[in-house]
């Protein structure tokens, strides 16, 4: 299983950008990303569970441009 971490964002994050994203690749509902969204902004980390490789890539790549610290966890 791979995890994207979320782990804290920088200036200029991109919150609704990141939510939008959320539900067009991954995806998840509005209430969901939202709420990954919301989580992140009060300080917590947000783990993002995929099973493809690639996809994780392209989605840490993606939300790195947004304003996300967030790095890959393979199991």
């Amino acid at each position: 299983m791979i995890k994207i971490i979320l782990e804290s964002w920088r200036e200029g994050f991109e919150k609704v950008s990141l939510t939008k994203f959320q539900m067009e690749m991954l995806s998840k509902s509005l209430k969901e990303s939202k709420s990954n969204v919301d989580l992140l902004l009060e300080g917590n980390k947000v783990i993002i569970e995929m099973e493809n490789l690639d996809l994780a890539k392209l989605f840490l790549h993606e939300a790195d441009k947004l304003g996300v610290n967030c790095k890959i966890f393979v199991d």
